[in-house]
Formats: C-alpha cells, sequence, structure tokens
C-alpha cells in the first residue's frame, strides 16, 4: 500500500475515500491558512517561550525550551535527545491558539465534542498538542488513545512515519500491561530474533513535511523517525465512522476497574451513536424531500 498524498480534496471526498475506508492519507493544503505557517520555527520559539519548562519523553526533570532547542544542534540519529511531546496547547500556550485556526475541516465534526457528551470528557475540546524533536528522535510504537483518529500537522522539519494496519497488531507483540504499545520500542533498531513475527507485518512509510498532514486512522500502529529538527501540533478525533470502535475500546478500559462501569459507559455510547446516526438519516431525509420538491417545481 502507498500513502496518497492529495490536495483540494473535497470534504465529502475525504470522509468517503479515507476517513470511512480507514486509510491514512498525507493532506497537502490542510493547514494552509494557518498563522504558525512560515511563523513558527525552533529560534522563535525559543526567543518568545524559551523560558518555559516541560519534561521530555523518559526524563524526570523539566528543561527549559531554549536550552533543548540548543541541545538539537548536537542530536543525531546514533544519539538522538529526547522528546519534548504532548505539551497541550490549551492551557500551555493559549494565547497560541490563533496561530492554529481555522481548525482543519477533515476532522470534524469530533462527536466527543457532541453536546450529548461531558463537557472535555477525556481531553479538552479541540486540544491540540505541541510536538518538538530532534534529528534521530524516534516514538514507540503504539496505536493512539480509545482507537481516535489524529491529524498530525507539521510546521517545520520532516518525519518519516512507519504505520501497520490494525490486523497486522498480533505480529507488533501488544504490551500485556498496556495493549497499545508494542514491546518492540523502536522498530528501526531492533532485534529480530526476539521478536520473530515482526517479519509478518506489512510497514508503509510515508514522510511528512512542512505545511503537509497526516491522517493517522483509528487503531492503526504507527511510530515516527524525525529526519529533521521538527514542530508538530496533533490532535485527535473521533468520527462516526469509528465510534463503534471507541466505544468497545472504551469498555475495554473500564472493565479492567470496574466491570459494572464498563457496561453502564458502554451503553451511554452506544446510545450516543445511535443518536447521531439517527440524526444523519433525517438531515439525509431532508435535504433528498427539498431536492425532490425543487425538481417536482
Amino acid at each position: 500500500m502507498k500513502v496518497d498524498r492529495r490536495s483540494r480534496l473535497s470534504y465529502e471526498d475525504f470522509h468517503a475515500e479515507y476517513l470511512a475506508a480507514n486509510s491514512p492519507v498525507v493532506l497537502l493544503d490542510a493547514i494552509a491558512r494557518w498563522p504558525a505557517l512560515g511563523k513558527w520555527s525552533l529560534d522563535w520559539l525559543k526567543t518568545h517561550y524559551g523560558d518555559r519548562k516541560f519534561v521530555c519523553r523518559g526524563e524526570s526533570e523539566a528543561i527549559r525550551i531554549d536550552d533543548y532547542v540548543d541541545s538539537l544542534a548536537t542530536s543525531t540519529f546514533e544519539n538522538p535527545r529526547p522528546y519534548m511531546r504532548n505539551i497541550n496547547v490549551q492551557p500551555d500556550f493559549v494565547e497560541l491558539l490563533p496561530d492554529l485556526e481555522p481548525r482543519i475541516i477533515y476532522s470534524s465534526p469530533d462527536l466527543l465534542c457532541s453536546p450529548l457528551m461531558p463537557k472535555d470528557w477525556l481531553r479538552p475540546h479541540d486540544l491540540r498538542q505541541l510536538f518538538i524533536s530532534g534529528t534521530g528522535t524516534t516514538i514507540p510504537l503504539h496505536y493512539d488513545d480509545w482507537k481516535s483518529c489524529n491529524v498530525i500537522s507539521n510546521l517545520c522539519g520532516f518525519k518519516r512515519f512507519t504505520f501497520f494496519a490494525p490486523e497486522d497488531g498480533r505480529y507488533l507483540y501488544p504490551r500485556a500491561d498496556n495493549i497499545i504499545l508494542s514491546e518492540i520500542v523502536n522498530i528501526y533498531d531492533m532485534d529480530a530474533e526476539r521478536h520473530p513475527l515482526f517479519s509478518r507485518a506489512t510497514p508503509i512509510e510515508v514522510d511528512l513535511g512542512p505545511g503537509e498532514t497526516l491522517l493517522v486512522p483509528s487503531g492503526w500502529w504507527h511510530t515516527s523517525l524525525t529526519l529533521e529538527s521538527c514542530i508538530s501540533i496533533s490532535s485527535s478525533f473521533v468520527s462516526k465512522h469509528h465510534w463503534s470502535a471507541f466505544s468497545r475500546e472504551m469498555h475495554r478500559l473500564y472493565a479492567q476497574f470496574s466491570p459494572l462501569k464498563a457496561k453502564l459507559v458502554y451503553a451511554y455510547l452506544v446510545g450516543v451513536g445511535t443518536a447521531h446516526r439517527l440524526a444523519s438519516y433525517s438531515a439525509f431525509a431532508g435535504r433528498a424531500r427539498r431536492a425532490g420538491r425543487r425538481r417536482g417545481s
């Protein structure tokens, strides 16, 4: 499989060809109107927000952004710097939200933001997360929380993503304590003898450059390798196409702690999904009736 690279893709075609099909795609112009594009850079973050502190993956102490940016000059494939990742723009950089508008149309509507759902349940509505990484930085092989979808946009730098379809999960050694993570921490430097089934999985690679956005579909295993120091923005969402998978995943998560609560949460989510399907059908029927009247006149 080759990941398509599309521009000027209509909302309807995106949903039909990629979201409903649960297939990755690179969108070449989804953030073309973001003020951040062409404005944000490592030096810009260092100049304006250098005193902010965050903890990198695998580290115990926070580091200033200006010190972290300086350290990226020494990041290599052999000795990469740790990942500064999952920084919540709301509330840590709330003043930067206007630079990330308008919201990527393809990720709407997000049913987690539905009026039928508790406010900010699981995570703040329309949450954007900031990622900064240096050459050689990788992320563990995983699929995204709650079997949500994700749109990842590069503002500068390049990353290489490697995907595996959900059905390949049986070859990827999900961890016993957290099945969304693989025991294989780094597929770019792994022990094939320790994980022999990995050779049966089919990797799909795609590079993401500045101004480009990648759809990570529900349940797809993936990892990334930073090819050149990079700033990215990520935003998760749950579409109508994946509500059933999301509901089952939430049942699995709650069942680990409370089987009764898991059943209640699952029943509620099924009800929300049904309500949205009925609303969509009603809206479709209304449009069809109006079109019929226009043809009749």
